[in-house]
């Protein structure tokens, strides 16, 4: 490989290690924020998404503003609770295509995330 190759292949090679990055985590996420103040039933599932969840995916009622799965406030925004925490329920037990890893909670506390996701997405 001549030099003049080398050093075009290597300049186009660091702008697309920096760049493409950089482009993605942008296009996700959701406006940074504070946690909101939610009734004290859904307080527990609440503490359990931002310490489980909320560094992938963005959800306004936690505070959190992930950047690899999706923003939850959109995708449920117009659903029921009901539909809502169901699907939560599926995509933590079952895990969603080998893009989110099943197990991420156990027991009860996919309930409570599931309950407080379900109420609060979209608001």
């Amino acid at each position: 490989m001549s030099r003049r190759a080398f050093f075009t292949f290597t300049a186009f090679a660091a702008v697309f290690a920096v760049l493409i990055p950089v482009l993605l985590i942008a296009g996700k996420g959701g406006e940074p924020g504070s946690p909101e103040n939610v009734a004290a039933k859904y307080k527990r599932g609440q503490q359990l998404f931002a310490d489980n969840c909320g560094s992938c995916h963005t959800l306004g009622a936690a505070g959190a503003d992930g950047v690899v799965g999706p923003n939850l406030d959109r995708l449920l925004g117009t659903g029921t609770p009901q539909g809502n925490a169901q699907r939560v329920i599926n995509a933590v037990t079952q895990g969603i295509n080998g893009r989110m890893p099943k197990g991420i909670l156990e027991g009860n506390d996919v309930k409570l995330v599931a309950d407080f996701v379900g109420h609060y997405a979209g608001k």
